[in-house]
């Protein structure tokens, strides 16, 4: 098998899951709502030299275990990959280098790796997800690796991967594809909003009228930054806006937080932030904008912990978008 042919079964078998498991390709896919949905018990432990393993149903499984030292993205993205391996009746498999950031393109690839990997794209990264992101910050085709890294941001993937994924849909030319992984995702944020060098862990959400609203899945110390001109009217508890230091910024109107006109005004995701909410604001020439926040899921290494118990602030399946 060849990545031509992998790419070719993964584009048909993800759209199946999809509709097996009641995801909603049209935003941010929950892979853990879709692993309890199928039946796939999730844990997480510290393994320094693994990224997953899946148990199939000969080892005493369906079971997915992650390692708890990822970030979010990485977890997202591996526990896609395992269940690629689930649905594709792979077998038990243990991954010790998924290359979620891309950094080593020439390594080799077995076949059902090969298939894996290109489910956790697919399943992730729907088309009508992808075309989604893209209406959100206002384009049609992707022409900046900065822009593409926004639509990773909202279908909370890796850079690379979304880069790659783009090149698959067509959405970039090839050469891009080949030659943007190599970008460093920091230098992109530096560009988009140079503050956030002093936050090279964080990710830098751009929210412009065009997300109104959308859905925002975010980690702590994550930024979003809001259009020139706007001023907040309404900030969830745990959002803070910048230089506020949890209190209103000196250019206020009334209490409230507002740009200057020539920079937009950025928000900083604290540990406070637990709960899903709404952040809205103004911006001149535009109704009320309104963005629904997600708060952190907390990653404890115990099976409620990956959504099998019911979380009053969050939704049994993919969040409709």
């Amino acid at each position: 098998m060849n990545w031509q042919t992998a790419n070719a079964t993964a584009m048909l078998r993800a759209p199946q899951v999809h509709r097996d498991l009641g995801i909603d390709r049209t935003g941010y896919v929950d892979v853990f709502a879709a692993l309890r949905a199928a039946g796939v018990d999730c844990l997480t432990r510290p393994m320094p030299k693994l990224f997953g393993f899946y148990f199939g149903p000969d080892d005493s499984g369906p079971a997915v275990l992650l390692n708890a030292s990822l970030d979010e993205i990485g977890l997202r993205h591996t526990a896609a990959h395992e269940l690629g391996h689930h649905a594709f009746d792979h077998g038990s498999r243990a991954d010790a280098d998924l290359d979620i950031a891309g950094l080593h393109p020439r390594r080799m690839w077995t076949a059902v790796e090969m298939q894996a990997e290109s489910f956790a794209a697919w399943f992730l990264m729907p088309p009508p997800a992808v075309d989604a992101a893209l209406r959100r910050i206002g384009i049609e085709q992707v022409q900046q690796p900065e822009e593409a890294y926004e639509v990773a941001r909202w279908l909370g993937t890796s850079y690379a991967g979304t880069v790659r994924h783009l090149g698959r849909l067509k959405k970039i030319h090839a050469r891009a594809a080949a030659s943007w992984p190599r970008v460093p995702p920091q230098r992109l944020r530096a560009r988009l909003h140079r503050p956030t060098l002093e936050k090279p862990a964080s990710h830098l959400f751009l929210v412009r009228p065009p997300a109104r609203g959308a859905v925002l899945h975010v980690a702590a110390g994550d930024l979003l930054l809001l259009p020139p001109g706007a001023r907040i009217t309404h900030l969830p508890d745990g959002l803070v806006a910048a230089d506020s230091d949890a209190r209103p910024a000196e250019n206020a109107v009334n209490g409230v937080p507002e740009s200057d006109g020539r920079a937009g005004l950025t928000v900083e995701v604290t540990e406070r932030f637990r709960r899903s909410s709404a952040i809205s604001f103004l911006v001149p020439g535009h109704d009320l904008i309104s963005v629904t926040v997600v708060a952190p899921v907390r990653r404890l290494g115990a099976a409620d912990a990956w959504g099998c118990a019911n979380e009053p602030d969050r939704p049994r399946t993919a969040h409709q978008e």
